[in-house]
């Protein structure tokens, strides 16, 4: 696959919506069972079932494959992230509002948009360096040091998107010649093993009443890592990252629709801006980028 032929930054884009649509919906699912059930055995759950789903697929695809070969070190690290990103979020989403939250993790495409120069050797000149400076702003507005206490859950939140940028970033590496089913196998091993670090000394396992809907979150998240990995392989991961956007609008609906809440003024004056920012420098990307990247299908092959 040339690199021509395959940059669809409009396919692109409706992955990475999609992607981030499946990761709203599961932050809605894990709030709600985080007041029955320890956020430790959320995250199990949410690693188990995605696991157990591509295990399922091995004898067709083969152990060798699925281990991801020779860079199955650098996908079990790039799983790390990600274990250490959800942990974090899950057990911050139990004590913020989800639109604060969200809003907060919109620091990530900005993070990106900084760590994409020293990974990816991309350019960013001082028109979208502004536009980062803007969006940090918003995050300060959103989080209003010196106004109000700040809480663990708030200095989580910003981890999280400071882990969830280098996945992305790593995510996009991974896709000019990994197969999917390698990603994705060892993002679900690497968080298995971690959580079933965490489960002693949380209580007994959830009540099977509860079991299906951490089954759905456990597909939700294998579905929104499979959206965004197909995403990445088909446009920038600067121009993409704006995108992470409509997690706000889902976070405020299901916060409106499911806990009864809305973001006060002034999370919706930060976010403003971040979102501002973020649109400006997809503006940007897309005037001055000529030459596509080159990406894998899904078999690794260029």
């Amino acid at each position: 696959m040339t690199g021509a032929s395959a940059h669809r930054p409009a396919l692109a884009i409706c992955l990475i919506i999609a992607g981030f649509t499946c990761f709203s919906t599961m932050d809605m699912l894990v709030k709600k069972s985080g007041a029955m059930v320890p956020v430790e055995q959320v995250t199990f759950f949410r690693y188990a079932v995605h696991f157990a789903v591509l295990l399922a697929l091995t004898p067709f695809l083969g152990l060798r494959t699925m281990l991801g070969g020779r860079r199955f070190g650098f996908l079990a690290l790039r799983g790390g992230f990600m274990f250490v990103s959800t942990v974090l979020f899950f057990t911050a989403i139990t004590q913020l509002p989800l639109a604060e939250a969200a809003a907060i993790t919109f620091m990530a495409p900005i993070i990106t948009v900084g760590l994409s120069v020293l990974f990816l050797k991309e350019q960013v000149g001082i028109r979208r360096w502004s536009a980062v400076a803007v969006g940090f702003g918003g995050i300060l507005v959103i989080l209003r040091p010196g106004l109000q206490e700040l809480s663990p859950a708030h200095f989580m939140v910003l981890a999280t998107a400071f882990f969830f940028s280098v996945f992305t970033l790593m995510t996009r590496h991974a896709g000019t010649g990994t197969p999917i089913a390698a990603t994705t196998f060892l993002t679900g091993l690497t968080g298995l093993v971690g959580s079933a670090f965490m489960l002693p000394g949380t209580g007994p396992l959830p009540s099977p009443e509860s079991w299906p809907v951490l089954a759905v979150i456990g597909l939700l998240a294998l579905a929104a890592e499979c959206l965004l990995i197909l995403g990445y392989r088909y446009a920038f991961a600067s121009l993409l990252a704006p995108f992470q956007y409509v997690q706000m609008l889902w976070a405020t609906f299901f916060g409106w629709l499911v806990f009864d809440t809305l973001p006060d003024l002034w999370t919706c004056a930060g976010a403003v801006l971040v979102i501002g920012a973020g649109l400006y420098i997809w503006l940007r990307e897309s005037r001055i980028r000529q030459d596509p990247p080159l990406v894998a299908d899904a078999s690794g092959q260029r």
